[in-house]
């Protein structure tokens, strides 16, 4: 689903193009295979996560340490990369993220997004990062309950766990919306971008004042009917009852 336009990228950037040595080849390919390792334990067996620390951030220090980020000519696997960490690094988000690992996956992607300002994977990178790292927050407040009385709405919205995930949440958002023009710009928008997309505004809606909360309903309702429209693409049961359900109040 890349969509990088080499129009953006200056004879600066392409200087900074480096080339691996053996030993650094070498080096890559040994990350690679540890994260392989690690993508097959979070399919199979999850709880073993703990014991995989030491490798992520052995990958991690093993990049950094090759530079191999700022090749700019080897894209894709730099994004497989990120992405083997990113899925680590929150791989129970609801009861929080490995800091250390998601920060320097959100980093790296902005790393590769100077290079690389409208591809659509890194922007969804960035926007699953912060959405993921607002999870933690969302779970918390969900667990202390809430009332849906206005009065109660624009208090809760003031509350320092609202405060927490709307600044996380608007960044996804802001992210997943660049992601969603590029997409269209390059005929490769997803169902599972919309959905993603559709999420973060849902969530920010839900942190926000009622004032402000509308904004962020109508967005992903209007996301989500995009979804529909993508053949064979099947909306997930949430997203379908809350496009029954909202998508009414919502003028086309």
């Amino acid at each position: 689903m890349s969509s990088g336009s080499s129009k953006h990228r200056s004879s600066k950037h392409k200087e900074k193009s480096t080339t691996l040595s053996e030993k650094g080849e070498a080096n890559l390919a040994n990350v690679k295979n540890n994260l392989v390792l690690l993508d097959k334990m979070l399919s199979e067996r999850p709880r073993e996560w703990e014991q995989w620390l030491s490798t992520a951030r052995s990958a991690m220090r093993a990049i950094d340490a090759m530079r191999f980020l700022e090749d700019t000519g080897r894209l894709q696997e730099q994004i497989w990369l990120i992405q083997i960490l990113q899925d680590y690094s929150f791989h129970d988000a609801d009861e929080g993220r490995i800091q250390d690992i998601s920060q320097w996956c959100q980093s790296s992607w902005l790393r590769l997004l100077r290079d690389h300002p409208n591809n659509v994977t890194i922007l969804k990178g960035l926007g699953d990062n912060w959405l993921q790292t607002s999870q933690g927050y969302l779970a918390m407040i969900h667990r202390e309950g809430s009332v849906s009385s206005d009065s109660s709405a624009n208090k809760n919205a003031h509350c320092p766990l609202h405060v927490q995930a709307r600044t996380h949440l608007q960044p996804a958002v802001d992210f997943f919306l660049r992601a969603v023009v590029a997409a269209d710009e390059s005929n490769s928008l997803t169902g599972e971008l919309l959905s993603s997309a559709a999420e973060a505004s849902m969530n920010l809606g839900n942190v926000s004042s009622p004032s402000s909360a509308e904004q962020h309903f109508v967005r992903a309702v209007k996301y989500l009917r995009r979804t529909v429209e993508i053949p064979g693409y099947t909306l997930g049961t949430f997203f379908q009852e809350y496009l029954d359900d909202y998508g009414r109040f919502v003028a086309a």
